[in-house]
């Protein structure tokens, strides 16, 4: 009886309680759709310790992570290679046979997974929250990606199995890992703007990124290239630096780059807008041998600058007409020089900002806001499969938490299908409308101009105007130099 008592008692004085897992239901307080149903997706998805979907940073990245990439590859140093070496490899004869070639396949596939987790590792070393800023990770899971490829890539032993290999390097130049380039600039303006890293340390960080992607491209593009040529039949190579150089005209790059401009003049105003005059001289019939995609891109966003300064200029003054613009070229036996001369005012040339990626925040802010804008160039994401398939997705496809910046959404165009060219993500930031200003042009083409031996300055008189000095190396003088991130 007292037992019977005792339980009527606590059944009495007991209070029952909901499931605590269970999500409140706000709806009987506010008509309003409760805020934690918007929110729930993109709150759960920066609590996770592993992004969601990921193939390469999971459960078992941590331990994948130190045996394989700590405890092997990062054992295993880059080898500093040739120009030379690329085009005709370790041989001093050019004829393309099919035991260079092989050979030549062989030291693509373990020189990318060694430059690769080093690269990673690099990485791993920056403080949380950069690396775990959204386009960094964007850069830091395709790293992964390239690295897992080519490590788990099969020994080339045949003829046949290089074919293969080739096919499987265009793969990768081709889908979205071709928009590392952006994402890091765009990670290094948030970074900015967030206050999140030191400006120089971001800077430097950004530039040897950028030589490290610049040399794996000229390993992998110029061993596509010399499988193409034996497979078509040709059996010697007959340029010093393999087809991917080729031998440039200075005098037709000029103004080929100032057709552009004057087309970026006309869209930015009107179809008969007055054009500053072009002259050119010095060495004006100077052919060398060097990267046309790179060529074209430094000499592009440079006279972009010009043009726009000069014509600028020439409105706010009232002239006649545009001052001209006066490109003198210069060459001795190690290096070419193009000195591009406007008269349209001059820069603050003591900003300490001018070669930076980062800028000041308002700047970065602005430069960030016009990445966003630019169509389909950052659209592309590695967690694009979870969207392409037929499983149950909780989430929306419009409200995709994982297509986000640390600071606003990014348009989600779905352009996985689509072909990427090789020089497509440099030409493509040269080629932008005047509506999307990003502001990194100089600091991108200083990294570019040094990376070929080179250099990029400015020599501004304020009132008067701007002298741009482009320099670059003679690269048939360095064709047998060793050089790690510089080939």
């Amino acid at each position: 009886m007292k037992k019977l008592l005792r339980r009527s008692i606590r059944w009495k004085h007991s209070v029952h309680t909901p499931d605590i897992s269970q999500t409140p239901n706000f709806t009987k307080y506010s008509p309003i759709r409760p805020i934690n149903e918007e929110l729930a997706p993109y709150v759960l998805e920066t609590m996770r310790a592993f992004p969601t979907g990921s193939r390469h940073v999971n459960q078992q990245h941590y331990y994948h992570n130190r045996t394989v990439l700590i405890e092997d590859y990062l054992r295993k140093k880059p080898h500093p290679v040739s120009l030379m070496q690329l085009a005709q490899y370790y041989d001093d004869s050019a004829q393309l046979t099919k035991q260079k070639i092989i050979n030549s396949g062989k030291f693509v596939k373990e020189e990318l997974a060694i430059r690769m987790a080093h690269k990673l590792h690099s990485l791993q070393q920056l403080p949380f929250h950069v690396v775990n800023n959204f386009h960094f990770v964007q850069a830091y899971e395709s790293y992964y990606n390239i690295f897992e490829r080519f490590r788990k890539y099969p020994t080339i032993r045949t003829i046949e199995d290089n074919e293969k290999f080739a096919a499987f390097l265009r793969r990768i130049l081709q889908d979205f890992n071709s928009l590392n380039l952006p994402h890091l600039v765009m990670g290094a303006l948030e970074c900015t703007i967030l206050d999140l890293y030191p400006q120089d340390k971001m800077d430097e960080l950004l530039s040897s990124l950028l030589r490290a992607r610049i040399s794996r491209r000229l390993i992998v593009e110029e061993h596509i290239s010399i499988t193409s040529n034996y497979s078509s039949g040709k059996k010697e190579n007959t340029l010093v630096l393999g087809d991917i150089f080729q031998e440039c005209s200075a005098k037709e790059y000029i103004l080929q780059a100032s057709k552009t401009c004057e087309k970026f003049i006309k869209d930015m105003y009107y179809e008969s807008m007055a054009l500053p005059e072009l002259f050119i001289d010095g060495e004006v019939d100077l052919k060398f041998y060097f990267l046309p995609t790179h060529l074209k891109y430094l000499l592009g966003e440079i006279l972009r600058n010009t043009y726009e300064a000069t014509v600028k200029d020439y409105i706010r003054q009232g002239l006649d007409k545009p001052q001209p613009i006066c490109i003198t070229i210069v060459k001795n036996d190690e290096s070419f020089l193009f000195r591009i001369s406007d008269r349209a005012g001059g820069i603050p040339i003591n900003d300490k900002n001018i070669w930076s990626f980062g800028k000041s925040k308002e700047r970065a802010s602005e430069s960030l806001e016009n990445f966003h804008r630019l169509p389909g160039l950052q659209t592309v994401s590695l967690y694009d499969h979870l969207y392409q398939t037929n499983n149950a997705i909780s989430v929306d496809k419009a409200n995709r938490p994982y297509r986000h910046t640390s600071l606003e959404p990014m348009s989600h165009t779905n352009l996985t299908g689509a072909k990427f060219k090789f020089e497509t993500p440099l030409i493509k930031l040269m080629q932008r409308s005047y509506r999307y200003k990003l502001g990194i042009g100089l600091a991108m083409c200083k990294v570019y101009a040094e990376y070929w031996n080179g250099d990029l300055t400015l020599h501004s008189l304020p009132g008067y105007g701007t002298d741009t000095v482009l320099k670059l190396g003679n690269l048939i003088h360095s064709a047998k130099k060793l050089q790690l991130d510089k080939v």
